[in-house]
């Protein structure tokens, strides 16, 4: 249990969750995950584990999410172009403003996985950045006051959101 790490614990519940993964040009992949939750004997805490490769909450693998985001970041490929590449050659489909919704949820996270080594430099390399008239956002968190900064390169990637890479 992560509550109180009693070893008595019982299946509650359990269910099938169909996960895209990707596959080949000829062939899609689907993934059948048996997901349970658990209950503790000892202090009644109910949790399900969360698979690694599956995040829970998404209809695709973290595979094929690092793939669309390290094509959109790295390559500097749209989310339409990014969908037909990934339905052409993984014949995964997935929507554009999916993968948009991945970019503007998940940049903090792939920018650190990115920099594995030195997480603390993913975000000084490369921020996703909604410029508007109050400072610099990236999601839901605001990273501060507009300031001046020596630009190394400033990408427009949909309305509104810039990729920047700066010096510091």
């Amino acid at each position: 249990c992560p509550s109180c790490g009693s070893s008595e614990i019982t299946i509650r519940t359990s269910h099938k969750r169909i996960v895209s993964e990707l596959g080949n040009i000829n062939t899609e992949l689907f993934i059948e995950l048996h997901v349970a939750t658990f209950e503790c004997k000892n202090c009644g805490t109910k949790y399900t584990p969360e698979h690694v490769d599956y995040p829970k909450g998404y209809e695709y693998s973290r595979r094929i999410i690092q793939t669309a985001l390290s094509m959109h970041f790295q390559d500097n490929v749209s989310g339409n172009k990014i969908a037909a590449q990934l339905a052409k050659y993984f014949n995964v489909q997935i929507p554009p403003k999916t993968i948009y919704s991945w970019v503007n949820a998940l940049t903090e996270e792939f920018m650190k996985s990115e920099f594995k080594t030195e997480p603390e430099k993913a975000l000084e390399a490369y921020k996703a950045l909604t410029i508007d008239g109050t400072g610099f956002s990236l999601g839901n968190k605001l990273l501060g006051k507009k300031k001046n900064v020596p630009l190394a390169s400033a990408v427009k990637l949909s309305n509104g959101i810039y990729l920047l890479t700066w010096w510091e």
